[in-house]
């Protein structure tokens, strides 16, 4: 697996962490003000101009309220099904 920034997994891991973000009612400069960064640095996380780092993830679920494990579990459900569909 490549581990472009443009891989269509790090597009579903982004798309479920703003989903995560908006279920938890932040917005993005909250968010930003829970990780300790900039909202330009979330906006642009959430569009795929920054990297997802294993530890900034952990801490967004946290802000979040969500469990790392649940958010990843997504993740790799949406992998499984678009593997199967490409088969």
């Amino acid at each position: 697996m490549s581990a472009s920034l443009y891989h269509a997994n790090y597009d579903d891991l982004r798309a479920l962490l703003r989903a995560v973000r908006v279920k938890a009612g932040l917005t993005q400069l909250q968010m930003a003000d829970a990780l300790g960064v900039g909202q330009s640095y979330v906006s642009k996380l959430e569009r795929g101009e920054n990297f997802v780092d294993v530890l900034l993830y952990a801490r967004w679920c946290q802000a979040c309220s969500t469990k790392p494990g649940i958010v990843l579990d997504q993740l790799l459900d949406r992998s499984v099904s678009v593997t199967k569909v490409s088969d």
